[in-house]
């Protein structure tokens, strides 16, 4: 049986251009890919709990010009929800107000959209 629930987390480029950068891997070309602490820690947090690492979206984007924000997304098979947004929630964002988190889980007609906004 599957119970699978969407994710998206949307960030803004502040958070790549943000102190705690570091590369972590080497892309296709040889260049070193980097990801903000948020992120690897997001991740590190799904991989501990059986899922795989949210997958970035927003350079697929093909329309002339780049997105201005990141976009990260997956679908997870019975995902531990209040858990991962809490893990989301504390994580160290240089620009918390522009990070934005969408969940829809089973069976679910819509995401339902998580902010750090005060």
């Amino acid at each position: 049986m599957s119970w699978v629930t969407d994710v998206l987390l949307i960030f803004s480029l502040g958070e790549v251009w943000a102190d705690y950068m570091e590369p972590i891997e080497a892309d296709e070309n040889g260049e070193s890919v980097e990801e903000p602490l948020p992120l690897r820690t997001i991740n590190a947090w799904l991989i501990k709990n059986n899922q795989q690492s949210l997958n970035r979206w927003d350079e697929y984007v093909n329309t002339g010009k780049p997105m201005q924000s990141r976009i990260y997304g997956g679908a997870y098979n019975f995902l531990k929800i209040s858990e991962f947004v809490e893990v989301v929630k504390a994580q160290p964002w240089q620009e918390p107000q522009n990070m934005q988190l969408l969940i829809k889980d089973d069976p679910e007609d819509r995401f339902t959209l998580y902010t750090l906004s005060t």
